[in-house]
């Protein structure tokens, strides 16, 4: 099944997130971000789903996060329990490039 940028929620967002741990720190922010996501998830108003992905390189990771709208994501991104998480993750952290996109085309399940 596709869905053509006609037939979708127009106000629908993902974002991802590009994320390269500092040396050593790849196992800790696995372990964090993978059970951050596993207990808080269901929890989060309007999140749809999200995926974790590993680089093949073994060294980044890619964060997606798909919400029923541009109100939902803001809305999580300016709360207590994000803030309180990035504060946490943030030391392990190299570099990160979040961005957010609107879908334009979708096909299957990813």
């Amino acid at each position: 099944m596709s869905i053509a940028a006609n037939d979708r929620d127009d106000d629908a967002i993902i974002s991802i997130s590009h994320v390269t741990p500092k040396p050593g720190m790849k196992d800790q922010f696995v372990d964090m971000q993978t059970q951050f996501q596993t207990r808080v998830a269901p929890e989060i108003e309007g999140l749809l789903g999200g995926r974790f992905y590993a680089a093949e390189d073994g060294k980044s990771f890619v964060i997606m996060s798909r919400f029923r709208s541009r109100k939902d994501l803001e809305s999580w991104a300016r709360s207590d329990r994000f803030g309180e998480h990035m504060a946490r993750i943030r030391p392990l952290i190299e570099t990160a490039s979040p961005s957010r996109f609107s879908i334009l085309y979708q096909s299957g399940t990813v």
